[in-house]
């Protein structure tokens, strides 16, 4: 009975932290629309080759990302960055950040990515020392030290797994089948899955470092939407693309 508990409370921290995460609406939060832009550059696009068959239902989920991303998330975003000033919310980032190298580090050495894998730990050691717990990004500014940007999507992307059909997810936005599985086994590789808190107030810190992150790129969700024909295909194949390449580096 203790186990089937535990197994319960894992779920339910898992489950909340999505709906937590998500009220920043991901897609609009993240760094994907912004590098996938410069990726989709006309004279190079190629249509990504991803199957849609849950296009209606992905359609009816990205209008209603869409809605909560104009009526929720960037009035509290825009009230947010009214309040601290962007140096402080970077900071915030960084930490934040910092705090995920495990998630990198680990999918650098399942990509046998030794040298990605030694940086991220040279990154988190002079992070977490000299940027006083990753508030400053001293590697980076002092040291030239770039993060490596991996995750299990990525690193299932490495090893040919195919990447099944697309998803657009209420609240977390654009994914793929191995994305999203990439997605739960980031959670447990998190840090943040194992702080000693109550799953709501961990899912609310997840949800506070997300608005954060979204409160420095507002805007950028705006500008794609109004320079695409068909927004819900614009953000697909930026989505995708972004992915491909990421894989491909």
């Amino acid at each position: 009975m203790a186990q089937r508990q535990k197994i319960m409370v894992w779920v339910l921290l898992f489950l909340s932290t999505l709906l937590l995460i998500g009220l920043p609406i991901k897609y609009a939060a993240s760094e994907t629309i912004g590098r996938a832009q410069t990726a989709l550059e006309p004279a190079e696009y190629q249509e990504p080759i991803v199957a849609d068959p849950l296009e209606p239902i992905n359609r009816f989920f990205f209008e209603f990302n869409d809605k909560m991303y104009f009526w929720l998330v960037k009035p509290v975003c825009t009230v947010y960055k009214t309040f601290l000033p962007p140096g402080l919310r970077q900071a915030i980032k960084n930490a934040f950040e910092n705090l995920r190298a495990p998630i990198r580090f680990v999918n650098c050495i399942l990509q046998r990515k030794g040298q990605a894998a030694s940086t991220e730990l040279k990154r988190f050691v002079v992070n977490s020392t000299l940027g006083l717990g990753g508030f400053f990004d001293i590697a980076k500014t002092h040291f030239n030290i770039e993060a490596a940007d991996e995750d299990f999507g990525q690193t299932l992307g490495v090893y040919e797994v195919s990447e099944g059909i697309y998803i657009n997810w209420p609240f977390l936005g654009p994914s793929t089948v191995r994305d999203s599985v990439g997605l739960v086994v980031d959670f447990f590789l998190d840090p943040l899955t194992y702080m000693p808190v109550d799953y709501l107030i961990q899912g609310g810190i997840r949800a506070g470092s997300h608005t954060n992150n979204t409160s420095l790129r507002l805007g950028e969700y705006e500008d794609l939407k109004e320079s695409a024909i068909d927004p819900y295909v614009a953000l697909k194949d930026a989505y995708i693309q972004h992915r491909r390449e990421l894989i491909r580096r």
